[in-house]
């Protein structure tokens, strides 16, 4: 049977304590394998950003074990946990987060740099990477020149830059209308199945999950496979 990539095992999250706790996850468990993206559905406030931010390496659970690539992540050190998600996980964000001053090129670019690649297999990855996700003839334009759908593009270039065990992608389809978000999310899920990378898509929009291979649903912290 095959390994997942990712493993979350009854993990749980609180913040506060008496009165004043919130209980924001409550015993998640499900497993991402290799080549599936997965939606993950839920209101807002229903413990979306915390599960994401636990399996990303951001938020130690409170309890309950989290698994990537065979590692037990929770249990890392902070720079422990700076150099995996540098090194195994691609972010995605709501607003793409690009650097206002570098040009597309130079945002993938940066990821290999801080990985301490040579600069010549920087450049050529980078270059095949914004090639296969059509934006080579606009890597040298700066974000301010680029549509909200270009820049997502950019993004997931960026994300796979590090040929990431897992790709965390939130909400990032937020600020597209419902054409070019869907474009977004199709590029994003044939990269995950083509590269055999875990991916994790958070989303409110019910009609991009066809193109997602399973469907999570979370209520109050409590997660349930749709």
């Amino acid at each position: 049977m095959e390994t997942p990539i990712l493993s979350v095992n009854e993990v749980s999250r609180h913040f506060g304590s008496g009165e004043s706790r919130v209980d924001a996850l409550k015993a998640a468990q499900f497993e991402v394998k290799a080549g599936e993206l997965v939606a993950l559905i839920g209101p807002s406030g229903s413990g979306k950003s915390t599960l994401l931010s636990i399996a990303g390496a951001l938020l130690r659970p409170s309890s309950g074990e989290v698994i990537l690539g065979g590692e037990h992540i929770a249990e890392m050190k902070g720079t422990q946990r700076t150099r995996l998600r540098l090194e195994r996980i691609g972010f995605i964000f709501q607003a793409s987060n690009l650097v206002s001053y570098l040009t597309g090129a130079d945002q993938v670019q940066l990821i290999g740099k801080l990985l301490g690649l040579p600069d010549k297999e920087v450049k050529e990855r980078a270059a095949r990477l914004l090639d296969e996700l059509g934006m080579d003839k606009r890597a040298n334009h700066y974000p301010e020149q680029l549509s909200g759908g270009e820049r997502q593009r950019i993004a997931i270039a960026r994300a796979l830059m590090n040929q990431p065990d897992l790709i965390l992608a939130d909400e990032p389809t937020a600020s597209l209308d419902s054409q070019r978000g869907r474009q977004v999310v199709e590029l994003l899920a044939d990269e995950v199945h083509r590269r055999g990378t875990a991916g994790i898509l958070v989303t409110h929009d019910e009609r991009l999950i066809d193109v997602c291979d399973r469907v999570l649903r979370i209520s109050d912290g409590e997660v349930t496979e749709a």
